[in-house]
């Protein structure tokens, strides 16, 4: 499932007839995909794709094969992005999917052309704008799915000089929203493959922290039956949840915490406490507190 407005909300667009009339004039040109044009670029380097998928996996895949078809029923509707490396040798900058759709259609028919629907960057086209075509084209289409964003997010962020702030500015997003996307590619196996893209980056966060605990008391199969009945749940209901599960872990482990004035303080018992002695501690520790 790839990215709804929802999950990408705040997210800015490129106006693409501006885009090509000014920025796309000064760097690139236009030309027509042949099958010399496709033997010519190095399908490897994935500087700027963006996908986690593999060639030979994406091949399987119903979309690309749904895809793959419509190329051929109605030709391709929008360009694809190349970088010139050399002279006759290009990378990927945005429209991979289409570019080994495109590869298979030409295995079959050498001699077909499509017409100027290649936009082919010079060598000595700016990073950021690079960047910023390969980042925009695909989240406009919804391209990307989160899991995808979040590999490009932490990809960028490790890039040596590039701040916070520009990441933010490149992705036109919120701190906080940055931050949960580019972790989502840490969640759980099972959050990433079954949850993250049907109720997207926040949620999943939460259910992700849910699952970590019920990990610690419940077998895999039970824990991963109990996040999913929660899928329906409010992230203020989540967030409850998530409190409750974290008393209870506290509670398992007969460790007590208190904060007062800014400061933690915890108290952890050796031996293994009934509910009722459990009780009796934490209010005899909250009133000493209180003096």
């Amino acid at each position: 499932m790839h990215l709804t407005n929802n999950h990408l909300k705040g997210f800015g667009e490129i106006n693409k007839p501006t885009l090509e009339k000014t920025i796309l004039a000064k760097f690139s040109d236009f030309q027509n995909i042949t099958i010399n044009l496709i033997e010519n670029i190095d399908y490897t380097d994935r500087t700027f794709i963006n996908r986690l998928d593999d060639e030979e996996t994406l091949k399987k895949d119903e979309n690309f094969l749904g895809l793959l078809e419509s190329i051929k029923a109605t030709g391709l509707l929008n360009p694809v992005y190349l970088l010139e490396k050399n002279k006759n040798n290009y990378i990927i900058i945005s429209g991979w999917r289409r570019l080994l759709a495109l590869k298979e259609i030409l295995k079959e028919n050498k001699n077909k052309i499509f017409a100027q629907k290649a936009i082919i960057f010079k060598n000595h086209t700016p990073l950021d704008l690079l960047e910023s075509v390969s980042i925009d084209e695909n989240t406009k289409r919804k391209d990307l799915t989160i899991l995808e964003l979040s590999y490009k997010f932490n990809k960028l962020s490790s890039i040596e000089g590039v701040s916070l702030e520009d990441c933010l500015k490149k992705f036109n997003i919120g701190k906080t929203q940055f931050h949960i996307i580019k972790k989502a590619i840490d969640f759980n196996p099972f959050i990433k493959e079954f949850i993250l893209e049907e109720v997207g980056p926040v949620k999943a966060d939460f259910l992700n922290r849910i699952l970590e605990k019920l990990l610690l008391t419940h077998n895999q199969n039970e824990a991963q039956s109990i996040v999913k009945s929660y899928i329906n749940k409010s992230r203020e209901e989540l967030k409850n949840i998530f409190k409750e599960l974290e008393i209870d872990s506290l509670k398992k482990t007969d460790i007590f915490e208190f904060k007062k004035n800014k400061r933690m303080t915890t108290f952890k018992i050796k031996e293994s406490l009934s509910d009722e002695d459990y009780l009796k501690i934490e209010n005899f520790i909250k009133t000493l507190l209180k003096k």
